[in-house]
């Protein structure tokens, strides 16, 4: 094969492969026209597009014009009056400045340009036919700038036959056009398609406004204004309230010094600032508008001018994220768990002597609230029987074991062979006599719930019988649907060695102390939904749902990075085979492993793969757990220490489904209180839902 001798390409080729990056389909070639338009200071802007952009594109402005003798250079390549010096790459304000749009245009359409200026007597016109100067004439025009492009790509039937249906191709040029004419203030904007008005903007229309034409009114209603300045930069529009999203990031406008841009970097901030208040599924919407000094940006970055970069990314994303969350900080309907950490109130347990029922909570710093007037016996149906709730009773109450309790008990302790006179009715009646007392009721304090602990349970009946302590319990039937189904004993003690018992977020499940753990800043715990939200009241205002798995989450994530982790050896080490690729994985993961809690020795012996010994693992795994983060891992299926620890917490985290009762649910949900990002979890879910009495009503259809 004979080998090409370089060339140079023929102008009109050269044309067609730059206009490639410049005009993609018909809506390019608006945003190009109108930016132009835009340019030349026009206040009036009419745009007409016929089958979708194919047949005819026409834009007509008011702006200043072109002069006679300049129409040929503005369809040249590289021809503009926008830059004059290489130093004014540094600071560009306006939409073009490469001048490759005209000629890009002119080479894959029938184009006309007709322009005058302030100064010319007649207007002048250009025709350009697929590249090729055809005309050059007097023309009639008022004043401005007409330019028509006519059978687009109809030379180049490889870009033709890509093209979408008119219909898809006109919405996008609507699109392109809307988002012009929302950063244009002042001028009056119109797009006409098959004699229809298809998007009409008026010039002393404000943004909210157009807004307005283009979502609907419960988008507008529940709007943010935003309005900041610092950091070096000023940021102004416009943010949904949280409550209203979207699945797609269609709705998220974003400008740069009045430039339209698709900008990963300041999407994810917005995102930031949203993170916890929606799910990391949804979307909010914006009108933004950032200000910045033109020489801490980069537009230069594609010839379409969608993309730009910025001097200092991580100040510039700070300052975005802090801007927008501030302004939803002053959102009406806005709630953060970040709020209740505004007060005094003190975490903890409660002193002795002012340990209180879970009714009674601190709010604020304040003394615990007032109670209300108890209601009368039997207001709250099944719920005014006795229950193993009953132990967190005031010492005053009195603690009565229910007839089914009584005889449930008997028969087992007589199926265990109990003596009858230690375990007959005389023992029973004994026990309650014993109940009236104050030393019962501060031993029932003291040692937590008497099903739990078998030295309690020995309080109640005889020594003889304290082998059938774990029997003490009323029948499933005579329980209280109380909201929060509690633990067997057995359960209990599973969850404890699983979550571990060492540390006070270890010990959620443990039952020391449970009864004086309070809630601070009015904060009431009404009990566990489907096994897997919590319920609390707030100053009788308000009702939070706790997702327990997404606030254990965000606990054992604060953790990890503060370096709080335990490690449990292993009697019997796990081994695990490497491949060579696992082997170079566990060089760059060891020392972060061993962060989590592993311990990890490698055995290499000739001609047979690197064995991995782990002869410790955290605490919360046991070894199949412990096998299966670490596959993960040298999988690289996660690919920072950060993400190790969101995928650790997340594996480690009470599970849905999970039934806590009141002494977990409360330590859960004080220890949640006290993370700095309460929020939200890891990974961007939220973990509280807020309603207050305005939310309810809506939900109850008292409020339109």
């Amino acid at each position: 094969m004979q080998r090409a001798k370089i060339h140079l390409l023929p102008p009109e080729l050269r044309n067609q492969i730059a206009a490639g990056e410049v005009v993609e389909r018909p809506a390019s070639v608006v945003k190009e026209l109108v930016e132009n338009a835009l340019d030349a200071r026009a206040t009036e802007i009419s745009v007409i597009v016929e089958d979708g952009g194919q047949s005819l594109i026409s834009v007509q402005d008011n702006g200043i014009g072109i002069p006679a003798d300049e129409l040929e250079l503005a369809v040249t390549r590289h021809a503009t009056s926008k830059l004059q010096t290489a130093a004014d790459l540094s600071h560009i304000l306006s939409y073009g400045f490469r001048g490759e749009a005209l000629p890009s245009i002119a080479s894959v359409s029938r184009f006309r340009i007709v322009s005058k200026t302030a100064e010319d007597p007649i207007a002048h016109e250009l025709a350009v036919n697929f590249g090729d100067i055809r005309e050059h004439a007097p023309a009639v025009l008022r004043r401005g700038t007409l330019i028509e492009v006519r059978d687009l790509f109809f030379n180049i039937p490889a870009r033709l036959k890509f093209l979408k249906a008119p219909s898809t191709e006109l919405k996008r040029a609507v699109d392109l056009f809307v988002r012009l004419a929302l950063a244009a203030d002042g001028v009056s904007m119109s797009l006409v398609s098959g004699g229809r008005t298809a998007a009409e903007f008026f010039a002393d229309e404000d943004k909210k406004a157009k807004l307005a034409k283009i979502w609907s009114s419960a988008i507008i209603d529940e709007l943010v204004p935003v309005d900041y300045e610092g950091r070096g930069i000023r940021l102004s529009g416009y943010i949904s309230n949280p409550r209203s999203v979207q699945p797609r990031a269609d709705r998220m406008l974003l400008y740069v010094n009045g430039r339209a841009v698709s900008d990963k970097l300041l999407l994810k901030a917005v995102r930031q600032a949203y993170a916890g208040k929606i799910t990391s599924r949804d979307y909010p919407q914006c009108l933004l508008f950032l200000e910045i000094d033109p020489r801490e940006v980069d537009v230069n970055v594609h010839p379409a001018k969608s993309e730009v970069r910025f001097r200092d990314e991580k100040a510039l994303f700070y300052a975005m994220a802090q801007a927008v969350e501030q302004a939803l900080s002053a959102c009406a309907s806005y709630f953060s768990a970040k709020d209740l950490q505004q007060g005094t109130a003190e975490f903890g347990p409660a002193e002795p002597d002012t340990a209180v029922r879970p009714s009674a909570q601190a709010k604020f710093g304040d003394l615990y609230q007032e109670q209300h007037t108890p209601k009368p016996q039997g207001f709250w149906g099944n719920a005014d029987k006795e229950t193993r709730l009953s132990f967190a009773r005031e010492k005053q109450e009195v603690l009565a074991v229910s007839p089914a309790a009584a005889e449930y008990v008997q028969s087992a302790l007589g199926a265990a062979g109990a003596e009858p006179d230690t375990c007959g009715k005389n023992a029973v009646d004994g026990q309650k006599a014993y109940m009236q007392t104050d030393d019962f009721a501060a031993k029932a304090r003291d040692n937590g719930r008497a099903e739990r602990s078998q030295d309690f349970s020995c309080d109640l009946l005889s020594p003889s019988a304290s082998r059938t302590s774990g029997l003490m319990r009323e029948p499933a039937a005579a329980m209280a649907p109380l909201g929060a189904q509690l633990c067997t004993g057995a359960e209990y003690s599973v969850r404890s060695e699983k979550f571990g018992a060492d540390t006070e977020t270890q010990n959620l499940l443990s039952a020391a102390d449970a009864e004086t753990y309070t809630l601070p800043y009015g904060l009431e715990y009404l009990g566990q939904v489907a096994e897997t939200y919590l319920i609390l009241k707030k100053d009788n205002a308000a009702l939070l749902l706790l997702d327990q798995h997404a606030a254990h989450e965000r606990i054992l994530y604060e953790e990890m990075k503060k370096g709080q982790i335990q490690s449990q050896p292993l009697l019997y080490p796990l081994e695990l085979p490497l491949h060579a690729s696992e082997e170079k994985r566990l060089e760059t993961v060891q020392e972060t492993l061993a962060e989590l809690g592993f311990a990890l020795e490698t055995v290499t012996e000739p001609e047979k793969p690197v064995l991995l010994k782990i002869s410790a693992v955290p605490s919360r795994y046991d070894r199949v757990e412990a096998m299966g983060f670490l596959k993960e891992i040298l999988a690289e299926k996660m690919d920072s220490l950060d993400s190790v620890w969101v995928r650790h917490a997340c594996k480690s985290a009470i599970k849905a489904n999970t039934p806590l009762d009141w002494v977990a649910a409360v330590k859960l949900i004080v220890q949640w209180l006290k993370t700095d990002e309460p929020d939200n979890c890891p990974h961007g879910r939220p973990c509280v839902l807020h309603f207050d009495s305005a939310d309810l009503e809506k939900l109850f259809k008292r409020t339109l």
